[in-house]
């Protein structure tokens, strides 16, 4: 159960650049890749959010910055309202979000309601050698207010990656480059 239901009500118990900073970087991009629980809320979306981006895509994360109980910071993703990362997502058409899982399998959960760049992704990652869950209902990232569905047409992708993954430098760099790939070769 998450500390606070809205950002409104986590502004008005944490601070700005003492708890939590806001990282965002529009170019102008369709597309924008978002961490909502970056920095040590669940550690190193944000890494993985910015090499996706890399000098192409939006980025937006959320991060947590306290010397503890970080976990507070997480509003669930069909809740999370901060504006700024409304405001870039509005205008983007494409959402992919990048979350954290604490399973120490080395393995990335696939979701959202864009279910054709969903199977597209989980194609490549699979010849990347990258093992995709087949645990469907566990991080399915369906729900219209899920800030992967959020953007201009309303469908977008989560990827939720096992903590075996983030651990490896190396299959972050293969997951990043993998999905930038992807972003700039697929059919929209």
């Amino acid at each position: 159960m998450d500390k606070y239901s809205d950002f409104k009500t986590l502004a008005a118990n944490e601070t700005l650049n003492r708890d939590y900073k806001i990282l965002v970087r529009d170019m102008g991009s369709d597309i924008s890749i978002v961490a909502p629980h970056g920095g040590l809320i669940e550690p190193k979306t944000s890494l993985i959010t910015k090499l996706i981006a890399g000098d192409t895509f939006n980025y937006y994360c959320f991060e947590g910055i306290k010397d503890r109980n970080n976990q507070d910071l997480h509003i669930t993703s069909h809740r999370f309202d901060e504006p700024k990362a409304l405001d870039l997502i509005s205008s983007s058409d494409i959402i992919i979000t990048i979350h954290a899982c604490k399973d120490i399998e080395d393995a990335i959960y696939v979701g959202g309601c864009f279910k054709e760049l969903v199977c597209h992704i989980q194609n490549i990652l699979g010849k990347a050698k990258i093992k995709i869950s087949k645990q469907k209902n566990k991080f399915p990232g369906t729900h219209p207010n899920n800030i992967c569905n959020k953007g201009r047409r309303k469908r977008g992708v989560q990827l939720e990656i096992s903590r075996g993954l983030r651990d490896d430098f190396q299959k972050i760099f293969s997951i990043s480059t993998s999905i930038r790939k992807i972003l700039q070769t697929f059919k929209f």
